[in-house]
């Protein structure tokens, strides 16, 4: 009888450490609202930002805004999307990253004063900042996928 109550014990304690792991997985409703509400509150801080117009304007824009950026987008990392949505969260998270990376450009063309790198650098920031919006919108997000 020992035998068969150590084994249903054992069996249980790997039951429940089974069940306490868990997937942590989020459904995709949940996902969706979670990833929307770091959006609204990013875009919420950046919105109180002065857009630049000059070299020095951009570089304090983007180091004031890059931070926030940063910090939104580890959150965004953490959230663990439903199995299904894995891959587009991860297209979705890697065009953000591309985003952080195009800010990091920015600031340094705007640091050089080069025109011609700060005009690329702004322009490869567009064109990574529509990619993830894309990408958020492919996945059913609002105010992620919302200039």
């Amino acid at each position: 009888m020992l035998r068969v109550g150590v084994s249903v014990a054992v069996a249980a304690a790997a039951t429940l450490a089974l069940a306490a792991c868990g997937s942590g997985r989020l459904s995709h409703d949940a996902y969706v609202r979670r990833a929307d509400a770091v959006c609204s509150a990013y875009s919420a801080k950046v919105k109180l930002l002065t857009r630049p117009t000059s070299y020095g304007a951009v570089t304090s824009f983007v180091e004031r805004t890059l931070p926030l950026y940063v910090s939104a987008l580890e959150k965004l990392e953490a959230l663990k999307p439903a199995k299904e949505d894995a891959g587009a969260v991860r297209t979705w998270l890697a065009a953000d990253r591309k985003v952080a990376s195009a800010l990091r450009t920015l600031r340094a063309a705007a640091m050089r004063h080069d025109l011609a790198s700060t005009n690329d650098a702004a322009n490869a920031l567009q064109a990574a900042s529509l990619s993830a919006r894309q990408a958020a919108g492919a996945l059913g997000l609002e105010t992620c996928a919302t200039p």
